[in-house]
Parts: C-alpha cells; sequence; structure tokens
C-alpha cells in the first residue's frame, strides 16, 4: 500500500519530534531547501520551516534532518528538549557525482518547541573544498553530531554547541610521489548513509564506487577520539546468483525501532532496499556492544514496477506507527523556471511491513 505526502517537493523523511505526546516528523524538503513537519495521523502538513538565504536559494539542497535524542542530557531543566539537526548542502556535488564540491555546506540547530535557531555552523570551514557531498547526520550520547559525506566518504564531528568542526574520518590520500598523489580523490563514491545502533556505535554504508562486488557496511565507535572503519563482514546465501545477493547502496541506511536495532535497511534506488540483519541479538554477554559485528543478508524488496517506471527512486525508509515505508524520490524531474524545485505534488510512502516481516520471521 502507497500513502501519499502532498504539496511537497523533493524530500528525504527521516526523523520525528515530540510536541504534547503527539509525534511530528520532520522531513527535509531537498529542492525547496525547507523542513516540512508532517502530522503522519491526519496526513497533513502541519508547518513549513523555511530559512532566509537558503530555502528556495540556488544551490543549496536541505535532506538530512535528525532529531537528537540526547538533546535533554545539556540542559538542567526537567522539561525535555525538542531539538532537530538540520544539514544544508551545496547541490552541485550530488548533481555532479562529486566532480564538484565546491559551494558550502552548513549544519543548523533548531529548537522545534520554541520554533527559534539555535546555532549554525559552516562545515566548508574546515572541508576547504578537498572533498564534499555532505547528505546525512546522527548523534551519540556525548552530544556530538556526525556529518557523513559521500565523495569520497567522509565523516565530521561537530559539537553539540557547534562550537566546533573536527575532520572525524577522512581517507588518507595517495602519497604526493604518486600521480595525483596528495589529494583526496573525491570522484569516488563512497559513504552513502549512516545510523546510530546505540549511543556509541555507528553503521556506515558504503558504495565502493559502484563496484560490481557490491558494497560493504562498517561499524565505528563514537567514544573515539578518531573514526576508524572496522568492517561488518556479511554472510550472502549461496542459493541464489551473486548479482541479487550484494548490498547496492544508493543512499539512506535505517534501523526500524520495531525490531530492537537488530535489523539495518539499505536504500538501493531504483533497486530497492536491501534487508540485513546482526547476526549477534539481544544485550547477551557481551551486552548491546555484541550487535554488528557481523550481519547476514535476508534478501531485497523491490521498488514497485509501476514507481520505478514514473522515475521513483528509493532514498530512505522510514517506522510509522509500528508500519514500515520506502520513500520515495524524482530526481530527473524537471525545475519549474525561476525555481529550484519541481512541480510535482505527491510523494507515495511504499507500505513494505508484511514483505519486510516475511524476511525476518523464518529465524
Amino acid at each position: 500500500m502507497a500513502r501519499s505526502i502532498s504539496r511537497l517537493t523533493s524530500y528525504t523523511l527521516r526523523m520525528w519530534t515530540l510536541t504534547n505526546n503527539h509525534v511530528f516528523y520532520d522531513i527535509g524538503s531537498l529542492y525547496n531547501a525547507s523542513v516540512v513537519v508532517y502530522d503522519p495521523y491526519k496526513a497533513s502538513v502541519v508547518t513549513t520551516i523555511e530559512f532566509a538565504n537558503i530555502t528556495r536559494t540556488v544551490p543549496f539542497h536541505i535532506g538530512g534532518v535528525a532529531w537528537d535524542p540526547y538533546a535533554s542530557r545539556k540542559h538542567s531543566t526537567t522539561k525535555p528538549a525538542d531539538e532537530i539537526t538540520i544539514l544544508v548542502d551545496a547541490a552541485q556535488a550530488h548533481e555532479t557525482a562529486g566532480h564538484d564540491v565546491s559551494g558550502d555546506n552548513y549544519i543548523i540547530r533548531w529548537d522545534a518547541s520554541a520554533q527559534t535557531l539555535l546555532w549554525a555552523v559552516n562545515l566548508t570551514a574546515v572541508t576547504r573544498g578537498r572533498y564534499g557531498g555532505p547528505q546525512d547526520i546522527e548523534h551519540d550520547e556525548q552530544g556530538n553530531i556526525y556529518v557523513l559525506g559521500t565523495y569520497p566518504g567522509t565523516l565530521l564531528r561537530v559539537a553539540g554547541d557547534g562550537s566546533a568542526v573536527t575532520e572525524w574520518y577522512v581517507p588518507t590520500p595517495p602519497p604526493s610521489t604518486t600521480p595525483g598523489g596528495g589529494t583526496i580523490d573525491h570522484e569516488v563514491i563512497g559513504y552513502t548513509g549512516l545510523a546510530a545502533v546505540d549511543g556509541s556505535t555507528l553503521l556506515v554504508s558504503d558504495a565502493r564506487n559502484r563496484s560490481a562486488d557490491g558494497g560493504a557496511l562498517y561499524r565505528f565507535d563514537m567514544s573515539a577520539a578518531k573514526g576508524e572503519p572496522i568492517p561488518v563482514p556479511i554472510a550472502y546465501p549461496t542459493t541464489t546468483s551473486p548479482s541479487s545477493t550484494v548490498i547496492r547502496p544508493g543512499d539512506a541506511i535505517y534501523l526500524p525501532p520495531k525490531y530492537d536495532n537488530e535489523v539495518l535497511l539499505i536504500t538501493e534506488h531504483d533497486a530497492g532496499v536491501s534487508v540485513l540483519r546482526s547476526r549477534a541479538r539481544g544485550t547477551g554477554a557481551g551486552g548491546q556492544g555484541d550487535k554488528w559485528r557481523s550481519a547476514e543478508f535476508l534478501g531485497r524488496i523491490s521498488n514497485p514496477p509501476s514507481v520505478a517506471a514514473s522515475g521513483g527512486l528509493v532514498t530512505a525508509a522510514v517506522e510509522i506507527a509500528g508500519s514500515v515505508f520506502m520513500v520515495e524520490e524524482w530526481f530527473t524531474d524537471p525545475l519549474v523556471p525561476g525555481m529550484s524545485a519541481g512541480n510535482r505534488t505527491s510523494f507515495p510512502l511504499v507500505d513494505i511491513t508484511a514483505q519486510l516481516d516475511a524476511l525476518i520471521k523464518p529465524r
């Protein structure tokens, strides 16, 4: 079943805020460069958050939007904090597959209860045009924010108050004595999505430059001073063809809460969603940290043919009231002249709950 969100241009549905015990979903309206607040119970848009000199302004996009589950720890008041982190990115990196990584990229911190801007920081002051393509964000229990970049695969760590941005993981460039050495190759398609298993464990998907052998999954320890990618071995079935049983990361990854962070959805644009499961489950003797040291491939849920035929690509997945949906995006829609977005008015959320349950339950 597909549910439709109207009056949006292109978007990525990421996380929620909680106001007066009512759950709202914050949606990055990609090409409009705004944030839409959506009420899933009324299937309607509540409000739109806009930013001067960003919203409807070329070249800016807003895709990554995430509610911070640890925000209340920073405040002395007993009232829960309701804060979201918003990623503003320069479009050209994504439009040129990393050939052009120029332009400014920002992190914005927003108080969803007071509807006020808390702070903003320019990430380009640190990256200095050496790499780019930021497109997703996560939080740790220490209050830090992690920004994933795709070209060629980087992670920045931003202090919870925006006071500092550090290069937490940036690949080492080849020696300057080799051809092209001394510079980071930002034309490589690398990291595509990230998801926090808990307050200190981060999963990251890697497209591996669209390798025929498929992508990869890494685990990072967010309590470390610097990020170190630790491969997560994936066990694939031997009964089907290799081409159908390797992950091909294209965009966001997601841990649906209903499966206790033991199931990972990897969105793959036209192909649909690949489903992985941690081979260590529950707390066990090793505690929560045993999860995602290795994984098994359960299968792939295809993008519906009717949606794919119209140009829809799966860019994210989200759980709403116990159901799990694919989020579809149309990147090839023509822009309205003089605007930064197209004129599409309906974006289906494709319900994959039954297919997902069928893959998971046999164990």
